[in-house]
């Protein structure tokens, strides 16, 4: 049964933008699976990739973020305690624990890639507050007489910094 161009249209929109699973936008508009899986093919055949397209309104999505932001948030507070048990371990040999330790550097490096990758404004800001920090600390070692117009600006500049997209 030949199928109006609307409905792939239409299911493409509820994988896509609404994200819903392929069976159930088939399920919604009486769409066989075989059918949307031919069509999802000569889509990505004439170069419109549906999960790409799909993931990418993902990471867009505000409640992405915040979840990903979550999850980083979660990584980093089990990170640290992982490492404060580690450090207060007395019965781990050496071995063991530079073993755990390139075993967490691994795990973090992958973690906090994968984040820049997932959520690039959280890593801009993460930049910008370093450099800021750099700088005071650059202030405070160098002209220690300018820190109270320093302190003065940050707070102003920050909220300034927060406004940049």
């Amino acid at each position: 049964m030949a199928h109006p161009e609307e409905k792939r249209t239409q299911l493409r929109g509820l994988y896509v933008h609404q994200r819903l699973p392929m069976e159930t936008a088939c399920k919604k508009l009486g769409v066989p699976r075989s059918t949307a899986n031919r069509w999802k093919q000569d889509a990505l055949d004439k170069g419109d990739d549906w999960d790409t397209v799909r993931a990418a309104v993902a990471l867009g999505d505000d409640n992405f973020s915040a979840l990903s932001k979550k999850l980083l948030e979660d990584y980093l507070v089990r990170h640290q305690a992982t490492m404060d048990l580690l450090r207060n371990d007395k019965t781990m040999s050496a071995r063991e624990h530079a073993e755990t330790l390139a075993s967490m550097s691994d795990s973090f490096n992958k973690t906090m890639a994968s984040f820049k990758r997932l959520a690039p404004e959280l890593n801009k800001q993460a930049v910008q507050l370093d450099v800021l920090q750099r700088l005071v600390s650059f202030a405070q070692s160098k002209f220690p007489q300018h820190l109270a117009a320093m302190v003065e600006m940050l707070e102003p500049f920050g909220e300034e910094l927060a406004k940049v997209k």
